[in-house]
């Protein structure tokens, strides 16, 4: 039987100590990247809510009951192909961008992104339309008398843009063994 050296053993636990730690950088980051993209897709949705709301405001759209005017704003939006839609407190679709026969549209109180809004002024959500049956990411803001939620298409290109860089993983992980071949050595 042929005993380990005192010198292996310790490479060994070092060796470990060193994976662990790679790994647990590797996953923080990761998931760090993730939730700053999110961030930066739902901050580009809530300024898109805001200039739909400063729009309304100045317009007074709710006391004329004139949402189809919010077509005058779509042009300058920033994001292509936004939803919008302005649904009343009690659920009731008041616009929506992407639909012609909105006030026909079930109560939206329930959605998810609406929910999330109710609780805590704002709410995000993944899913599938039923109203459209395409998939969106949903953004929902609440304001005095209205919800306004916008939505961005969830198709590769967001996914993709959500998804954290891959390229920094690979970095990492070559740095990490670059430096376990040089304990190694010694």
């Amino acid at each position: 039987m042929k005993k380990k050296s005192l010198r292996g053993e310790i490479f060994l636990y070092f060796i470990i100590v060193f994976i662990l730690f790679s790994v647990a950088i590797l996953g923080f980051q990761y998931e760090r990247e993730k939730k700053y993209r999110t961030a930066q897709l739902e901050n580009t949705l809530d300024n898109i809510t805001e200039i739909t709301w400063r729009f309304i405001e100045q317009n007074q759209l709710p006391g004329n009951n004139q949402f189809e005017r919010i077509r005058e704003i779509e042009n300058i939006i920033p994001q292509p192909d936004t939803r919008i839609t302005i649904i009343a407190k009690d659920g009731n679709v008041l616009y929506d961008s992407f639909v012609s026969d909105y006030r026909n549209m079930e109560n939206h109180l329930v959605r998810p992104e609406i929910q999330k809004a109710l609780q805590h002024s704002k709410g995000s959500n993944i899913r599938t339309s039923a109203t459209t049956n395409v998939d969106y990411y949903y953004y929902a803001k609440q304001f005095p008398g209205y919800f306004i939620r916008t939505a961005v298409v969830y198709n590769v290109a967001i996914k993709n843009f959500l998804q954290a860089e891959k390229n920094y993983i690979v970095f990492i992980i070559m740095v990490f063994t670059g430096i376990g071949v040089v304990l190694y050595m010694v």
